[in-house]
């Protein structure tokens, strides 16, 4: 009886040193503004993004949507061209989605244009 329960318990300490490949936590590391908005996001591989401006003026451009492959850091920006444009207070939306919006970041900026300038 007693070689049954150290053998138990010597199985029980090897099958909980086993690794387990974890999926790292994926993460927006910041968002910034200039010409159209742009995040970092890190460790976020077979993720969609979502990049939302929503304001009283927002006059093109208010979701850019897309899809992360590859590399373990990438940057995810509005388009170049035909850029978002807008002119007031808007508030910027950056969510990470896999089937629903996991990672979410916001903030709020003044848009003039193109420009995405005062981010808070």
């Amino acid at each position: 009886m007693k070689k049954t329960i150290i053998c138990v318990l010597i199985l029980t300490l090897l099958g909980s040193c086993a690794v387990i490949p974890a999926m790292a936590t994926p993460e927006i590391t910041g968002v910034r503004g200039g010409y159209g908005v742009a995040a970092t996001v890190v460790d976020a591989n077979g993720f969609d993004w979502e990049i939302e401006l929503t304001g009283a003026h927002i006059l093109q451009g208010g979701i850019t949507e897309g899809a992360i492959s590859g590399s373990n850091t990438t940057t995810i920006r509005t388009p170049i061209f035909p850029p978002s444009l807008g002119i007031g207070k808007i508030n910027i939306t950056v969510s990470l989605i896999f089937v629903i919006p996991l990672i979410v970041e916001e903030r709020h900026a003044f848009m003039l244009g193109p420009f995405v300038l005062f981010m808070q």
